[in-house]
């Protein structure tokens, strides 16, 4: 067989386990075996992601082959002259030509799922701009949930295209929306166009007895909406084994689990026989695995409902909601969990992980928040959780992330993923993106877990302001406790500061804000309720009872667009019906420190709910805000 011709410019070479196939691309279209080049080797950027082609034509016209070595995602971007359109035809198809679109200030560029093996692109009739360079790169998949999942503290605003438009949509290839969505035909046809694909996120169906009556409800929801690309299914349980729960196993808990081990194996025959059912040949499955277990306990779950998913071409996606810790060895230590439990999955079912979307905690508000420690900054620990997935070699290959919810979601950490998926997953690199330490110094005593230590205390009257606590106040704020070992210290936000309001004038407490960047936007959070509410609860609507308090930071310029305080109700264990108020605001440093002072008293005038109220302050969290 002839060798084809090696070109030194499109020559990559894949270090690593992934073996490109040495087919000359022209053999795929005969059309273009004289003029096809050489196919380059892939070169590995970084766990996620690997550079297919990079090259810059000899002439106008001329094809570009790459070799991606398993199915999978591919990112195309190429600079170009002229103003006019861009399109590519990929394998010879010119009935569903490729648009390069542009991102302000951008190369064109563009996303589509392709199969193992070699491919050609070309120029597409209708192209009248000129590719100067193209690149290829095979990257994971990028999910997003999502679109419909607008968040609970409402003031955040929609998260609908339109918001998503900007940082998360170019840096995503499969958009999750909650199965009951309508969406117009614009929409998804102009998703399609695009080559992403829609999930409707669906749950397990308790009333199913059989594996027909469960492959009936799942394939239901792909009946009822045909343009969707697959279902996600939230979700199967993977916890502790049974010999750590309890010394000796209960009769009733033991049958518990026999039940569920039966359930997961008619999940496993259900998914069996969707998969062989013809119409539903190109649609996928994914499945959302939670629990306490960090790694892959079998006694329940099984062996045979995990090889299942991966013999059936679908997809395992992991929940991995790694809160934040109080130290740097225990951040250390949470990481090193992280990997370590992803690969105990490799070790049990070899292959899992080409089949495997890891899911992070996009969760950062009330009701449920991942972000629970007020001197951690949330977007470092985001950056950092992403970074060890791209970079520990133990990781390799895997197949997707994902970010679970904006509905929990501040619109700036919403916004955030797509910033993360860039960096990582389509620019291929492998230092961190943010340059921001993990811990925040800006503000001292945050959760006043240190009595008053670090703040300025002015009381109306004596005995006004005080330092208390309430077992498991954190939890009833919705701070996620998390389930994994070892157990979430349950102290965690159950500190707090309490003034009673006085008629002779405002409580205040104050500190300065250090270690500030002038001209550099952050954000300010903190969470206030009526501290009787906690000892006396009383279920109340969250619009009675919001906070009467006020907030100055002196120093900085307030943006009031992007401001706000909204009371929600708590929702976690225990159930106390306590309603809280959520303070966010947006500010830009004016210089290197700022005074932060919060009031018992409306910004202007005198309240006018009752004295003698006596309101709880704590998390107060000042980090960077990224724009």
């Amino acid at each position: 067989m002839n060798q084809p011709l090696r070109n030194p410019l499109l020559c990559r070479r894949w270090p690593g386990r992934w073996s490109p196939f040495s087919v000359f691309a022209g053999a795929l279209v005969s059309a273009w075996t004289l003029s096809a080049p050489a196919q380059p080797q892939p070169e590995r950027l970084n766990n996620l992601t690997a550079l297919l082609l990079e090259a810059a034509p000899a002439r106008t016209g001329q094809p570009f082959s790459f070799t991606r070595p398993r199915d999978g995602w591919i990112f195309i971007s190429a600079v170009t002259s002229g103003e006019g359109e861009a399109r590519l035809a990929l394998d010879g198809n010119e009935q569903d030509t490729i648009l390069l679109s542009s991102r302000e200030g951008s190369d064109r560029e563009a996303v589509r799922h392709v199969t193992a093996g070699s491919h050609v692109l070309r120029a597409a009739r209708g192209s009248t701009a000129t590719i100067k360079k193209i690149t290829v790169k095979a990257i994971p998949e990028l999910l997003y949930s999502g679109l419909g999942y607008n968040p609970q503290i409402k003031s955040f605003g929609t998260y609908d295209m339109a918001f998503l438009q900007r940082d998360v949509l170019p840096n995503i290839t499969t958009l999750i929306i909650p199965a009951s969505l309508k969406l117009d035909d614009s929409t998804i046809n102009g998703w399609h166009r695009q080559g992403k694909r829609f999930l409707a996120e669906t749950g397990l169906n308790a009333a199913a007895k059989t594996a027909d009556e469960n492959a009936a409800y799942w394939t239901g929801f792909l009946r009822d909406a045909p343009f969707l690309d697959g279902i996600i299914i939230d979700e199967f349980i993977v916890n502790r084994p049974i010999s750590e729960w309890l010394p000796v196993i209960s009769p009733a808990r033991q049958a518990r689990f026999d039940k569920e081990k039966a359930d997961y194996e008619l999940y496993s025959q259900a998914f069996k026989k969707i998969r062989a059912e013809g119409q539903f040949e190109s649609k996928t499955i994914y499945v959302y695995v939670g629990g306490s277990g960090t790694k892959l306990n079998q006694e329940i779950i099984g062996t045979n409902v995990i090889r299942t998913l991966i013999d059936c071409g679908y997809f395992v996606v992991p929940e991995r909601y790694v809160y934040e810790r109080s130290s740097e060895e225990g951040s250390r230590q949470a990481l090193r969990e992280l990997v370590d439990g992803l690969a105990d999955w490799e070790a049990k079912e070899p292959g899992v992980k080409k089949q495997m979307v890891v899911t992070f905690a996009l969760f950062s508000t009330p009701s449920l928040s991942n972000n629970k420690q007020p001197n951690v900054d949330y977007h470092v620990w985001m950056d950092q959780q992403v970074n060890t997935v791209a970079n520990d070699p133990a990781l390799d290959h895997i197949a997707g992330l994902n970010w679970w919810t904006s509905l929990l979601a501040d619109e700036e950490t919403a916004r955030f993923v797509g910033k993360l998926y860039r960096h990582y997953a389509i620019e291929g690199k492998t230092n961190l993106l943010t340059t921001d330490p993990l811990f925040l110094t800006h503000i001292q005593n945050a959760d006043f877990e240190h009595g008053t230590q670090g703040w300025t205390l002015h009381p109306a009257e004596e005995g006004s302001i005080a330092a208390k606590s309430f077992p498991r106040y954190g939890r009833i704020e919705g701070r996620y406790m998390g389930l994994i070992s070892p157990p979430d210290p349950e102290h965690i936000g159950d500190t707090f500061l309490t003034m009673k309001r006085s008629e002779k004038g405002p409580n205040t407490f104050s500190q300065s804000i250090k270690d500030l960047q002038p001209g550099r936007l952050y954000s300010f959070e903190m969470y206030v309720c009526d501290y009787n509410d906690l000892r006396a609860p009383k279920s109340k609507k969250p619009e009675e009872t919001k906070a009467i308090a006020s907030v100055r930071i002196d120093g900085a310029d307030i943006d009031p667009a992007r401001s706000f305080a909204e009371t929600y109700a708590s929702t976690p264990e225990p159930k106390t019906p306590v309603c809280i108020t959520y303070y966010w605001k947006v500010f830009r440093a004016k210089g290197t420190e700022a005074k932060l002072t919060v009031s018992d008293w409306p910004e202007t005038g005198s309240p006018a709910a009752p004295y003698g109220q006596e309101q709880a302050f704590n998390f107060i969290e000042i980090q960077p805000y990224h724009e």
